[in-house]
């Protein structure tokens, strides 16, 4: 994707920091007449970032640009990096919902396609794609980088020759931070033919990937003997595709993997296992799945005074017809349907049945044993339980089913 495969008849969400490549990129689009908008965050991190939205706003106002400021209140001080990126594409997100904007462009170039492939290279990274696609999906935004052929120094020649201004972000040039280092020792320094051996390596790299990709059965990502037996190498690309489709900023290294592929095949059929912050794995028998948050038990309880109807987040029941197979009779009224705590009971052919006991028997995944519901007498027993099975299909004669 190049400017040129733009729709002149999209508007589009530039994201910009002042920086000469955004700027680049804001004059590309004018001068071509692309329907365009800016949006811009101000962190509050560097002195400059205050004169930096206003020499933005004043410079688009020039040419009846519309800008989107984001003035981030809060401090930042953790992961600086990765909440900044999650609130500016949060912000782009909303914009885009709000004001209908087809995709949010940035401005990333050449360069910084090469030093995220020799990062990807120095850091051993099992990635789905090397170096930077033109065209992604980040938290739900549509991102288009149409200047993947420009060099830096083009950009920043583009905004002289034109004066366009700009301003220099001076954490640019510390070389404690391995993207600038990789950045001032070795791109900077490369010559044209340097250049083209190394993109003619991404582009082989990229293909190796996409032949894998062809060999992979996506549809049975989910399947945990299916991803036990790829070879290491396609369960690094699989099982970084799949976190990658939760954040794109996630990324699985060998060691991670290997941790993965040990809790699939392990005996342990059922639970939940932090891989690093922010990524757990929930393994449920046959299924596994990534999430950002850990599953907790989600306490709910509703009161059935008399037979009728109940429509809840976690379950249906509709007890106005014949409930004698769900054990109920009209003298247990009012019934109670919760979620099953640890010493639940359920008296079953007059033997006395832990009622968690069942849910394992059952092979319940364990996510839904933390909402999975019981019905208690008005003298607070447990008198039903509603039977798990994975192959259940909902009917419109159903009295009683879990959401």
């Amino acid at each position: 994707m190049t400017l040129s495969d733009l729709d002149k008849s999209k508007r589009y969400l530039l994201a910009c920091s002042f920086g000469p490549d955004s700027m680049a990129l804001f004059h590309l689009l004018r001068i071509n007449k692309f329907n365009f908008a800016c949006a811009i965050v101000n962190y509050h991190l560097r002195e400059e970032s205050d004169s930096e939205v206003l020499g933005l706003v004043k410079y688009a106002k020039e040419f009846n640009i519309d800008v989107h400021v984001l003035d981030v209140k809060e401090k930042i001080e953790k992961n600086v990096e990765a909440t900044c990126r999650e609130i500016r594409y949060k912000f782009f997100k909303d914009l885009s919902i709000q004001f209908d904007y087809f995709a949010t462009l940035v401005a990333h170039h050449q360069d910084d396609l090469i030093e995220t492939y020799l990062m990807q290279k120095e850091r051993q990274n099992n990635p789905i794609f090397y170096g930077i696609s033109s065209e992604t999906f980040i938290y739900g935004v549509n991102v288009i980088r149409p200047l993947l052929d420009y060099k830096k120094s083009e950009l920043q020649k583009i905004c002289d020759e034109n004066n366009v201004p700009y301003c220099i972000d001076k954490s640019n040039f510390d070389i404690s931070i391995m993207r600038n280092k990789i950045r001032h020792n070795v791109v900077l320094k490369m010559i044209e033919r340097d250049r083209e051996k190394i993109l003619q390596e991404i582009n082989n790299e990229n293909a190796s990937l996409k032949s894998l990709f062809k060999s992979i059965d996506i549809k049975r990502l989910s399947d945990v003997n299916y991803v036990s037996n790829l070879d290491f190498t396609s369960q690094c690309y699989a099982l970084n595709y799949l976190v990658k489709n939760i954040n794109a900023s996630f990324s699985l290294s060998k060691k991670n993997v290997g941790q993965i592929i040990k809790i699939l095949k392990s005996s342990k059929p059922n639970g939940q296992f932090l891989i690093y912050k922010g990524l757990y794995l929930f393994k449920e028998y046959d299924y596994f799945e990534f999430g950002v948050n850990k599953a907790e038990p989600r306490d709910f309880s509703y009161t059935l005074p008399c037979p009728g109807i109940l429509d809840t987040p976690f379950f249906y029941l509709n007890f106005k017809m014949d409930t004698s197979d769900r054990h109920v009779d009209f003298e247990d009224y009012p019934l109670t349907i919760r979620n099953i705590k640890k010493n639940d009971f359920i008296i079953i052919n007059g033997y006395k049945a832990k009622a968690q006991r069942l849910l394992i028997d059952w092979k319940v995944p364990f996510r839904k044993r933390l909402v999975w519901p019981a019905i208690l007498n008005k003298n607070g027993n447990v008198i039903y339980i509603p039977r798990y099975r994975n192959d259940f299909k909902m009917t419109k004669e159903l009295s009683f089913y879990v959401k």
